[in-house]
């Protein structure tokens, strides 16, 4: 009930001052999270140290530190443009982004007609991206996390969901209406970086193993969809740099079982490169490795 209270009032009134007020108490709040939970400094740090390494060269205690409160911040103002989503046009949404770069490899991969499937991180603004490019009038579906309980799903992607834009949960539902939209030529948005429903592949990401879902890889295969990676960076108060990279080249032959290897080390390695771009503003705050031989 808690859970469900809070999401209400952050949304419908505190969604509604001002952005740079917003901001402002983001900030705070992350601050005052990231020095309370240890929880939450572990996980951050633990991240940093991972994205931060350049080879054998691993990041000073300093820029890891840096870093970790920097995704700490990031998380916060995730939530801060969540609670303003609702109160704001999708053009005004188009208007804050400063640029579109390499958007030329998203509409080579739209203009096939076999569907596109976005990829992105727990990085900068993700969800706004959906809003923002709403506004391009191409109808949209985002795969997100079921929440629970019901009530606290449905207020969620009531405020999610957009003009042009459909937030659907992850399961089978999900997964047909999925395929439905890429076989109608469409637009479907995936985060890559944590795998949630047990069922993903175990693969290098950052110099150890974790698992990955293997749900873009394996829905590009399976409907010919192009796979472009699409990364949404904050470059101020409310200002962002949209970053398109070029579709996945997933290779074929040798099997489904080598094919969806082959694409998942190919996801990974252009997961790190969107992450090493701007390392503190990746807000994943579950775990990502957990362990597995290396």
């Amino acid at each position: 009930m808690w859970r469900f209270l809070a999401i209400w009032l952050l949304v419908r009134v505190v969604g509604r001052l001002p952005v740079c007020t917003l901001y402002a108490g983001a900030d705070v709040a992350a601050a005052l999270a990231w020095a309370a939970s240890p929880r939450l400094r572990a996980v951050t740090r633990g991240h940093m140290r991972h994205a931060l390494t350049r080879g054998d060269v691993a990041p000073s205690t300093q820029a890891v530190d840096r870093a970790a409160r920097g995704c700490a911040r990031s998380a916060a103002r995730y939530y801060a443009d969540f609670a303003r989503s609702p109160h704001q046009a999708p053009e005004r949404a188009f208007a804050e982004v400063e640029c579109w770069d390499g958007i030329d490899h998203f509409f080579s991969a739209y203009d096939r007609g076999c569907g596109v499937i976005m990829i992105s991180a727990h990085l900068g603004g993700p969800e706004f991206l959906v809003r923002a490019a709403s506004f391009l009038g191409m109808e949209m579906l985002a795969l997100t996390e079921p929440l629970s309980p019901p009530r606290l799903h449905a207020l969620v992607h009531e405020v999610r969901n957009a003009p042009g834009a459909r937030f659907v949960p992850t399961g089978r539902g999900g997964v047909r209406e999925t395929i439905e939209q890429l076989r109608g030529g469409r637009v479907v948005a995936l985060l890559a970086d944590r795998e949630l429903q047990g069922a993903g592949r175990s693969v290098p990401f950052f110099g150890e193993r974790t698992r990955l879902p293997s749900g873009p890889v394996e829905l590009a295969l399976r409907t010919g969809a192009a796979v472009v990676p699409t990364f949404t960076y904050r470059t101020g108060t409310a200002r962002y740099r949209v970053v398109f990279k070029p579709a996945l080249a997933l290779p074929r032959g040798g099997g489904r079982e080598a094919e969806v290897e082959a694409g998942m080390l190919a996801l990974a390695c252009v997961l790190e490169d969107g992450i090493r771009a701007a390392p503190e503003q990746w807000f994943a705050l579950q775990p990502v490795w957990r362990g597995l031989p290396r």
